[in-house]
Order: C-alpha cells, then structure tokens, then sequence
C-alpha cells in the first residue's frame, strides 16, 4: 500500500475518531455531522473567526473547513499551510498518523512497482515528445484549429502518437520486454501512429488506458475516438479527475463534469479547473459514491447540446440517484448552449466569462429530470395528459432514496406549479399513490407539514386522481 492509500484508508478514518486528541488546540467537539471547533482563542487568533465556524465534517474528513471561507488539508496544516509534495508529503502523513494513533511503519516499507501503469506512463512521455517535434506540426496546427492556444499545447496533457516501431524502440530502451509490450496492448492496433492522445489516469495519477482520436473530420463517428484495447473505463474516475484531485480542495469540491474528453482540455486551456469528462463511458453508481468519498461536494452535468446528451444526462442521473452516497447533483440545461454543440464549441465561440455564466444557470439535478417528463407538458395542457405525466413523475421520485428528501420536495413544487396544481394537493396525491412508508416512520415532507397541521387531523383528500 503505498502513501496516499495508506492515508486515505488508514489514517484519516483514525484520524476522525480522535480528532480532539490529535489537535487539542482546536477544542473539537463532535457534532451530528463530525466535529466543530470551540477554542475562541486559538481559531480567533490563527483563522480570525469565530470557533463555530470551523468543523471538520464527513465520516473521514481530509481537513477542516471555515464556512464561507476556505478548508485546509490536514497534509497542509501540519506542513506550515503548504500541500506537501513527494517525500514532504510522505513526513506529513507519518506525523498525522502518530496524531491518530496509527503504526506508521508501512509507509517506511518499498512499494512494488506497477510495472504497466510505468509503461504506459513511457508511452505517455513518447507521445508529448512527439506532439513538440518537427513531425507533430499539424497535430499542433489542428489544437490550435480547435482554440487550444498555442502558448498552452506543451502543457495540455496531450500527446501525438509516434509511428509504432518509434514506440517500440523507445520502450525497448526503457527496459520493457516484449512481452511486457504485447501485453499492454499499445502497439494493437495500427490505426493509432498520428492521433492526438491522451492518458486516463486513476485517482493517483497512474496512467491506465488511453484514448486516441483521428485529426481528420470525416472520419465516421464509431471510429473518431479509439480506446486502448482490454482497459476497463468503467472502474476509473472521470477523465481528468486525478488533476483536480491534487489540486487544492477549492478546486475539487465544485466539479463539473462535461461529456468529451476533448472538452476537458479546451477548458483547461483557457484556464478552467475542476473539470472532469465522463467520456463516453457507461456510469454506474459507485463512481458517485468513489467522488463523494474524495472531498467533491457538488457535481454539475453540462454534456452535449444535442439528444444524444440529454439521454447521457439522464442515465447520469438514474445512476447517481442509485448511490448509498452522492454529491449534491446539478444540470446545466443543454439549452443554454444556445447553437453551441458542446462545452468545447461554446467556450471557443463565446469565451471563458460566457462559460461561468452559463454555470450559474445550473439548476437541481432531480427537478431537472421530473422537468424532463413533464417537457411539453403545462398547465393549459389536457387534464388527462397532466395526470398521465405526473403519474410518471411521482412513480419516479417516489424510488428516490431518503437522502434526496429535500430535492424530492423542490421537484414536487416545481411540478404542480406547471402543471397547475397547488403543491399541497400533489404532494398528498404522490404519497398516496406512489410514497408507500414504513409505520412510524415519517418522511421529511411530513415532517414539514407538522408545523401547520398536525398527523391525526391530515386531510382525506389525495389531491389530483393520479
């Protein structure tokens, strides 16, 4: 196990349960979410607010947060305010996990090395050699096409891929074997020598597979973008996500997801962080699960301005909604791209400032989706289309799981307000059909209601006959 695993699975969960012990000067104590300082001196005098500010929160907190201000890293609070790097990073771990009561005698063991992800990590220096060569110049010319400024390509994370005997020898020099080779699966397929690539990495910034796509336009669609032969996309983190990962906790808890890998350089070439792309990959619910346990917060969806990405739109969404866990889910309507197709499109034609503010168009990922069942569908609408509709809508937001209480009851009110009913009613109607509970056990829509009208004395009346 090497330093950042035996962090995060080892100490931090270590770290939690005795955070009072293992930074006294804070006066932690624990809260329903965690832990909120109350040392008045001590977070006066080294953060200028008040203690009830500062909380470290979550079931393994990776450091301290100052609402409405920044959070700090535990890595960086023992390492003088800096994020440590390399061996610093190392030292800080062993002092955190003498903190938690922790052997720290593993991180003085060697770790094996993972002798493909070294490979495909030569590969990956190949191919940037070859992007900045003589030969690489129309691959240049073509990023540049494509609003990548030139200043930006030698630092884009891309890479052209050499002719496959260049490969070979390189590899060779490296000390690979042939088997090694064959194995990795690089030199499968002859289609690659001259495509722009780039590495998907796993959230430790191993490189695991690769994509690679033609710079030619007229290449038919199944064949633009070809992917690394026997690598599973599926088990990895979006694409990009490692770069925000290491970056600073600002920049990894508001994560946009777009859905091109090319998207996500453009973004980054004009200076975008926190972006990560989906890249065509099948979603399943544990890679909600894997972000909210690495510190994102939110997630916003701003895939492709066509059908194709809305569809991914909402299989994302089925997907996450499936999760024990999840960050708080946003949607950028893909109308707000105006003509644009895509991410990458938009910012080339409109620019970084026209970019953020189609963000702040982002909208609750749930009310989105019941929105996208009631499309084409009002309060002037037939009443026996409406009902037809929400029964839809309250079969869906009904197999929401309790953590999605609060976005389940935004959704409810968006819904009636379109459809012309009062909330009250609709939400009487979709627990009578469709919100079956347990005895005892109230959701938190009920609880609400509470406060103006008491269980016994609910009204009969299930609202619109659904």
């Amino acid at each position: 196990m090497g330093a950042r695993d035996f962090y995060l699975e080892v100490v931090l969960p270590a770290l939690a349960e005795r955070l009072d012990e293992a930074f006294p000067e804070f006066g932690w104590r624990r809260d329903a979410q965690g832990w909120v300082a109350t040392n008045e001196e001590h977070t006066h005098t080294c953060l200028g607010v008040r203690a009830e500010r500062v909380v470290a929160h979550g079931p393994a907190p990776r450091g301290f947060l100052v609402h409405g201000g920044e959070a700090t890293l535990w890595t960086a609070y023992v390492n003088g305010g800096v994020v440590p790097r390399g061996a610093d990073f190392v030292r800080a771990v062993k002092e955190l996990a003498e903190c938690a009561g922790v052997d720290p005698s593993p991180l003085e063991r060697s770790e094996p090395r993972d002798r493909k992800a070294d490979l495909l990590q030569e590969v990956d220096a190949l191919c940037r050699r070859e992007l900045m060569s003589e030969r690489g110049w129309r691959a240049r010319d073509y990023l540049e096409s494509r609003g990548i400024p030139a200043a930006s390509i030698r630092d884009s994370g891309l890479g052209l891929f050499p002719a496959r005997d260049h490969v070979h020898a390189g590899l060779t020099r490296a000390g690979y074997g042939e088997s090694e080779i064959s194995a990795s699966g690089v030199l499968a397929d002859s289609r690659w020598p001259g495509r722009l690539v780039g590495a998907w990495r796993d959230e430790r910034g191993r490189p695991r597979t690769y994509w690679a796509r033609s710079l030619a336009e007229n290449v038919d669609a199944d064949t633009r973008y070809l992917y690394l032969r026997g690598a599973r996309r599926r088990d990895l983190p979006p694409y990009g996500f490692s770069e925000a990962l290491s970056g600073s906790p600002e920049v990894r808890r508001d994560l946009v997801l777009v859905e091109g890998v090319f998207d996500l350089h453009q973004l980054r070439a004009h200076g975008l962080d926190g972006v990560a792309a989906l890249g065509g990959t099948g979603v399943r619910p544990e890679l909600f699960e894997r972000l909210a346990s690495l510190g994102v917060e939110t997630v916003t969806l701003c895939l492709d301005n066509d059908k194709a990405g809305r569809v991914a739109t909402v299989r994302t969404l089925e997907q996450a909604a499936r999760a024990t866990k999840s960050p708080a889910l946003f949607v950028v309507d893909p109308k707000h791209l105006g003509s644009a197709k895509d991410p990458d499109a938009y910012v080339l034609t409109r620019g970084v400032a026209a970019w953020q503010a189609v963000l702040e168009e982002r909208e609750c990922a749930i009310a989105w989706r019941a929105g996208e069942h009631l499309r084409g569908v009002n309060a002037d609408s037939p009443q026996k289309r409406r009902r037809e509709v929400l029964s839809r809508v309250g079969a869906w937001l009904g197999a929401l799981p309790p953590r999605l209480a609060l976005e389940q009851e935004d959704a409810v009110t968006a819904a009636a307000v379109r459809c012309g009913y009062s909330p009250e009613s609709l939400r009487r109607a979709f627990r009578a059909r469709f919100w079956t509970e347990p005895k005892h056990v109230r959701s938190p829509a009920q609880e609400w209601d509470s406060a103006s009208q008491s269980p016994e004395r609910e009204p009969t009346d299930a609202g619109p006959d659904l």
